[in-house]
């Protein structure tokens, strides 16, 4: 069975993507560009200590070493992501790595034509993964994929900034990828946030507003995160028992795990589980995420739903504006004359 999970190097093109089922929480920190495409449901966002609500078609960017967190709100929440490769627009733009952007659609400009044409591109990607990789389908597969990044890259090159007076960020990456990694290994077990601190080698005030910064969570709220992480994915993917998955995940007991199970998802362990076997899912496991199947017809209508788009559209929308500009002046200078004559 094939999966929405393709890796592409040739040249200087370099890029991975995914289909996958957003679990309860997901946490990142990386080096590559990410675009995400939420297709169905909706999920709680944090990134750049901003947290937002993101609905079906609405597309983020991030830039690279900028920490970010998915929460999904609703039991089938599914989203189309690619990572650029971390050396991509350097080639083109030598400082591509000093910026930092966030690029995100909400209900205002969900379907302008940057994000409908990003929509597009991305959608005619994975399409033409899942046929093959014949010459004709690699050829419009880097057309698709350049396009994608010319359009991105015009568009983070007017909100790009450089930030001043931090350290490096490869420092600052080493030093959270080490407390993260802790606790990516230990959550199952008791941890404190002395211990953390101590790893990073920060105290431990700064310890917890760094990660209230980076996550827009609490270190007690990411590890309560991890566990309920676990759990969901132990649940929709294994027989064993609610109170043997409770414990497993790190929990003090059964009843603490379905006061905070209910309290995130509004339903019990037990009907969550039956939720997950009625949808029926094919996926498979790859990093703690739920990659679903190409076999799954209502993702490849979502893709298909996608590809309606004009390429005209957006210098359209340009020259309209910029004819605007011109109307707008032209009326300046018109009532100016007049002044002058009166």
């Amino acid at each position: 069975m094939d999966y929405f999970h393709y890796t592409y190097k040739h040249n200087h093109i370099d890029f991975s993507s995914h289909i996958y089922k957003v679990s309860t929480y997901h946490y990142n920190w990386h080096g590559e560009t990410e675009i995400l495409i939420l297709l169905k449901g909706r999920i709680e966002m944090s990134c750049n200590s901003e947290v937002f609500t993101m609905e079906p078609l609405d597309t983020i960017i991030i830039s690279p070493q900028v920490g970010h967190a998915t929460l999904a709100l609703e039991q089938d929440t599914t989203a189309l992501v690619i990572h650029v490769g971390k050396n991509f627009f350097q080639q083109f733009d030598p400082n591509f790595s000093m910026y930092q952007f966030m690029v995100r659609s909400d209900e205002t400009n969900r379907y302008n034509p940057f994000f409908t044409s990003v929509r597009h591109h991305a959608s005619m990607m994975m399409l033409l993964m899942v046929d093959g990789k014949s010459p004709a389908n690699q050829l419009w597969l880097e057309h698709h994929y350049l396009g994608l990044a010319s359009d991105v890259y015009s568009e983070i090159e007017a909100v790009k900034s450089i930030p001043s007076n931090t350290k490096p960020s490869d420092m600052k990456e080493a030093a959270f990828d080490k407390m993260i990694a802790y606790i990516d290994e230990n959550y199952q077990r008791k941890i404190e946030l002395e211990d953390i601190a101590k790893i990073g080698g920060y105290n431990v005030n700064y310890t917890s507003q760094f990660f209230k910064r980076q996550l827009g969570v609490s270190f007690l709220e990411y590890v309560l995160r991890l566990r309920l992480r676990e759990a969901t994915v132990s649940l929709a993917n294994s027989t064993d028992s609610v109170a043997h998955i409770a414990i497993n995940c790190g929990f003090a007991d059964i009843k603490a795990f379905n006061v905070a199970f209910k309290k995130h998802f509004h339903t019990t362990p037990s009907e969550y589980r039956k939720q997950a076997k009625e949808l029926g899912r094919k996926t498979k496991l790859h990093d703690w995420k739920e990659i679903i199947s190409t076999q799954e017809e209502d993702i490849m209508e979502l893709l298909q739903s996608c590809l309606p788009y004009q390429p005209e559209a957006r210098q359209k929308a340009e020259l309209d504006e910029a004819n605007q500009t011109l109307e707008d002046v032209k009326a300046q200078l018109e009532a100016i004359v007049s002044k002058l004559k009166s």
